[in-house]
């Protein structure tokens, strides 16, 4: 589908096939290259190394392509071979792309655990050679590099001076991306955060064969449509890619600072915020508070450990609701929290501390709203300082002192150690 100009033969732009196949290239890509890269991040998911090699294998045919259309026309009969050559190419790119998204969709269903799935594995990374490397070579030899077996897909009408594709190959290959959109669906059930897009991806392919059905000598617009869908959808799931992988990090930026549990700051972030507060404030009052829920591991005997959990979270609850807005709190390790006040005076911090310990009592009393068996007390150390001159180690055994003197003294009250 070339046109030569000063030619009565009246078909695609050279110029304008090369822009779109080097585009398409170029797409194909990138899209490997974050699926790749999406592989790596989880090697457990199989499915998502064959949809990456599904995106290279089309990069072989690209090449081929490429090196077809930047040679110059001379005549009639080299734009019957040119044509039939991208057309082989063309037909061995989608052969490759449905053959590894098929591969992909099995690999989907495996189950990880036993150790037949470990073989149905290395049986499909040994069948998605045949796509990456058989079918590219198979294509190549029924080109015109080997006039010996040279496969023609296309027709040449030398009354209407066309080059005319035949439709039964679109057809097939119409059939077979509509037999695996069919199965993505019934398979998957669109339920998992890549596969609908693919499987948009398939029906943007069937709805590109389809309008090259329709493409003759006096509508070439629909090349341009069909080209068109196939570049957009694939700049979609680009689109999808990257949103799915900032999502992820942000998930994983999350997960590194939050406790799973509770939501709020782990022990890491905690003490590294610690540090970094200590090291800028200029002779500001300082206070840490430790607090650990008292006979925690009873209630885990007496209830289960999700009644546990269900204790942690309400009184992680409470203390959110006690302190101001700008402290710092965060989980340190299983019943044990962390407050982190600053810019306070010791009046303050008393009226916070014993706030938190008269809410956290009396919210986790009889018939509490958090559904929670037997009432809850805490106890809580606290350390104040005003002068800069103590270190982040220094601040926690202190505010560990206190902790255990209010623990000492019969729990469920606030010991406060000054500097």
């Amino acid at each position: 589908m070339l046109y030569q100009e000063n030619s009565s033969i009246k078909l695609i732009p050279q110029m304008n096939y090369l822009i779109v196949v080097v585009a398409l290239f170029f797409i194909n890509t990138i899209i490997f290259i974050f699926m790749i890269l999406k592989y790596f991040a989880n090697t457990q998911h199989l499915s998502t190394l064959l949809l990456s090699l599904a995106f290279l294998s089309g990069l072989v045919y690209f090449v081929e392509t490429i090196y077809i259309i930047r040679e110059p026309i001379n005549g009639s009969s080299l734009i019957y071979t040119k044509a039939n050559d991208i057309s082989i190419f063309y037909l061995f790119r989608q052969l490759s792309f449905i053959f590894l998204l098929s591969l992909a969709l099995y690999a989907a269903g495996i189950n990880n655990a036993d150790q037949t799935g470990n073989k149905k594995k290395i049986a499909v990374l040994v069948l998605s050679l045949i796509p990456l490397f058989a079918l590219p070579t198979f294509a190549h030899n029924l080109s015109s590099y080997n006039p010996d077996y040279c496969w023609f897909f296309i027709d040449y009408s030398a009354k209407n001076k066309s080059v005319v594709w035949k439709n039964n190959f679109i057809e097939i290959i119409i059939c077979l991306w509509a037999f695996l959109l069919f199965f993505i669906i019934t398979q998957t059930r669109l339920t998992s955060k890549l596969w609908p897009y693919i499987a948009l991806l398939c029906l943007s392919a069937i709805c590109c064969n389809l309008l090259l059905l329709a493409l003759d000598d006096y509508n070439y617009s629909v090349w341009y449509i069909s080209r068109g869908i196939e570049v957009i959808s694939k700049l979609f799931i680009i689109s999808v890619l990257i949103y799915n992988i900032f999502k992820e990090l942000q998930l994983s930026n999350k997960l590194a600072a939050h406790d799973a549990l509770t939501n709020i700051y782990n022990r890491r972030y905690f003490f590294s915020e610690l540090d970094s507060r200590l090291n800028t404030r200029n002779k500001v009052s300082f206070c840490l508070m430790f607090l650990d829920i008292d006979h925690f591991k009873s209630i885990n005997d007496r209830w289960g450990h999700a009644e546990g959990d269900k204790v942690i979270t309400s009184v992680v609850d409470i203390i959110q609701k006690s302190i101001r807005s700008e402290d710092l709190l965060a989980r340190l390790g299983g019943e044990e929290f962390g407050v982190m006040m600053c810019n306070t005076s010791i009046t303050q911090v008393r009226f916070i501390a014993e706030r938190i310990r008269k809410n956290v009592e009396i919210l986790t009393g009889a018939n509490n709203i958090y559904g929670i068996q037997e009432p809850v007390t805490i106890s809580i150390g606290v350390f104040f300082a005003t002068t800069p001159n103590y270190s982040a180690s220094d601040i926690m055994v202190l505010s560990d002192k206190a902790l255990y003197e209010a623990k000492n003294n019969g729990r469920n009250q606030v010991a406060i150690h000054q500097a």
